[in-house]
């Protein structure tokens, strides 16, 4: 179960900071060369099985040991530079349960992308939160070799995760600005080291019980620690991404906030949706998966294959 995992992140109501400096901005998205990766220029290996979820792959870097499942696009073609998504799940969940809870392999593979969900050793039971650690290493050994292996857009690479997973998205994703093009959270948006603008949509319910919404608040995932609210931590990403003026705000439906800054230097979009009454839950999931979910009006699968298109 995916919808009610722990977020064990010592951050408290002080001010953090994160950023990409590599974006490439909607209106030149059209006229984008890639940077293509190394398996744009050497042979495709026998095993790529596009269309699908392949089989479980290992891979081992040093003394850590884990393994990923890759979604290759039906349109994939070995000389042609793809886009790549990195999907973190939560605390307790495993890559199959996040792509059958989120849909988001699927889908993403659809729209062209590679998806991969890596699973490491010690993230069976939660994400290492450090920018460096051995789940970080593990990744960046993963995003080499599927850049060795695949013909992979190297301007394009996007990260996205849920609740813990979430908040191991923007440590890493800081740590590695030039590499990241954009990010996608869910119950967790906290600036976590990043320096220069970074692109990001971020979804919270304000009900959540395990990361609260509201400033100042205790979650379960912190037992006793006062929390810096959603609102402030968009704040956050909008000052750092220096968009102009307050955000402008409209709902969709009678459970739907978006506030979207505006004027970003670099082309940047800070953009956040607050599910009103929502829990800690990935929105528009399968209901039957998730509990806690309290609104069928938005899919944050779709909304962050469609933010992610636009910095493709």
């Amino acid at each position: 179960m995916i919808a009610g995992p722990l977020v064990v992140v010592s951050i408290a109501a002080g001010t953090m900071s994160c950023s990409n400096g590599h974006a490439v901005t909607p209106e030149a998205a059209t006229s984008h060369k890639a940077e293509p990766s190394l398996g744009c220029v050497r042979r495709a290996p026998k095993n790529v099985t596009a269309g699908g979820v392949e089989q479980t792959q290992p891979l081992n870097v040093g003394s850590v040991t884990g393994t990923y499942e890759l979604s290759v696009p039906r349109t994939y073609r070995p000389r042609h530079p793809s886009p790549l998504i990195l999907a973190f799940y939560g605390f307790g969940s495993d890559p199959g349960q996040f792509a059958a809870l989120t849909r988001l392999p699927a889908r993403g593979s659809t729209g062209g992308y590679l998806v991969v969900v890596p699973h490491t050793q010690g993230a069976e039971l939660e994400w290492q939160l450090e920018a460096h650690g051995t789940d970080a290493r593990f990744v960046d050994a993963l995003i080499e070799s599927l850049e060795t292996t695949y013909c992979i857009d190297r301007d394009s690479v996007f990260a996205a995760g849920f609740s813990a997973g979430a908040a191991f998205t923007i440590i890493y994703s800081c740590a590695r600005e030039s590499q990241v093009a954009a990010i996608a959270t869910v119950a967790v948006e906290f600036q976590l080291g990043c320096t220069r603008p970074m692109p990001i949509l971020a979804l919270h319910g304000t009900a959540d019980p395990l990361v609260p919404y509201r400033n100042g608040a205790t979650g379960l995932s912190l037992p006793g620690i006062k929390v810096r609210g959603t609102q402030l931590n968009m704040g956050d990403w909008a000052r750092l991404d220096k968009c102009h003026g307050t955000a402008r705000r409209r709902r969709t439906g009678s459970q739907v906030m978006i506030q979207q800054w505006d004027g970003c230097r670099s082309g940047t979009s800070v953009v956040l949706y607050t599910i009103v009454g929502g829990g800690h839950s990935w929105p528009g999931a399968d209901p039957k998966q998730a509990v806690g979910l309290t609104t069928e009006q938005v899919s944050a699968t779709s909304l962050m294959l469609s933010f992610f298109n636009r910095y493709r």
